[in-house]
């Protein structure tokens, strides 16, 4: 019979401002998912414009990674790789306290998957030496919405898995052009998703974008999305998840005038980013690997970018790497 293991791999310790941590060194057995979680101590939700505590704690962490002998297999920051796992592995960030009293504590998980789903014994990160695979996190500033961050990390460990593959996804960052652009993707392991962020989708409220239409070349021919606009395609994206709007944050409007309406979500969540600018190329929907693109013997691939601004963007392309033959 199947077994696996959830244990803590690090205890709840203060999330230092401005600073990494100490790379932690994980589980040698065949590893599933990770459990990160925050908690901390909210400001005075009368403070609206400084309120937007749990989706301000994901700004907080700007870079997170899982590193195998120095090759990062998962990297970005824990809102891309938040986003990721919400889209592809469809689990989403969980809360076991949360409240709106001043000075309450909340509490968030993020999974934080290495196989194509969870518990999976075929599709995980396999067994390792000790000291080879890492946990690294980088917090920036604490800011004024909540005081006093922790966090800690928990490992799920799959015992007898044997895994026939992993997944790996890393951020890869430039600058976009008003005009045409390239961004080149990893060639050699089937592709199954590239997410997408654009600033402009995220920012502006005129027809302004980064990214603007999106072409896949494959060795200069255009495969899969030959020509598809960013609007569609983070509309489509959210008509696949369940109650995208209940997290990590979305928009209530009211009358400022009457106080009743600041209280609860509207407190909590006004102004809340969440997965705004976001979009996503889908080669594997039906999550079976049917529809996989192949790029091993491709000399060239890239997303092609038609955008209006010259703005910040990213691509995670969620690589499906084979092992043994």
């Amino acid at each position: 019979m199947a077994r696996f293991l959830q244990s803590i791999a690090a205890v709840k310790q203060t999330l230092n401002a401005s600073a990494d941590i100490t790379p932690l060194d994980l589980p040698v057995n065949p590893l599933s998912f990770l459990l990160l979680s925050f908690d901390i101590t909210r400001a005075n939700p009368s403070a609206l414009a400084v309120y937007k505590a749990l989706d301000t704690l994901i700004d907080q962490i700007t870079n997170l990674s899982i590193a195998h002998k120095g090759e990062n297999i998962v990297q970005g920051s824990l809102r891309d790789i938040m986003a990721m796992n919400l889209v592809y592995h469809r689990v989403r960030p969980g809360l076991s306290r949360f409240t709106d009293a001043s000075g309450a504590r909340d509490q968030v998980v993020f999974p934080i998957c290495l196989g194509r789903r969870e518990y999976d014994p075929t599709s995980c990160f396999p067994a390792t030496t000790r000291g080879n695979l890492k946990f690294l996190m980088t917090a920036g500033a604490t800011p004024a919405a909540y005081s006093a961050p922790r966090w800690q990390l928990e490992t799920v460990e799959l015992i007898e898995a044997t895994p026939t593959e992993h997944v790996k996804y890393v951020t890869s960052s430039r600058t976009s052009v008003a005009g045409i652009f390239e961004q080149v993707l990893p060639i050699g392991n089937p592709i199954l998703g590239c997410l997408l962020f654009d600033t402009g989708l995220r920012d502006n409220i005129t027809d302004v974008y980064s990214w603007g239409q999106v072409k896949l070349k494959k060795d200069s021919v255009e495969q899969y999305y030959p020509n598809s606009d960013v609007e569609t395609l983070a509309g489509h994206l959210s008509t696949q998840l369940e109650e995208i709007m209940s997290w990590p944050g979305h928009q209530h409007q009211g009358d400022g005038a009457q106080a009743g309406v600041f209280n609860s979500d509207m407190a909590k969540f006004v102004g809340a980013v969440g997965l705004k600018g976001y979009l996503y190329l889908d080669f594997d929907p039906l999550r079976d690997g049917t529809y996989q693109l192949e790029t091993e013997g491709a000399a060239q691939l890239s997303i092609s970018g038609n955008g209006d601004e010259a703005t910040a963007v990213r691509v995670l392309s969620l690589e499906r790497r084979m092992l043994g033959g």
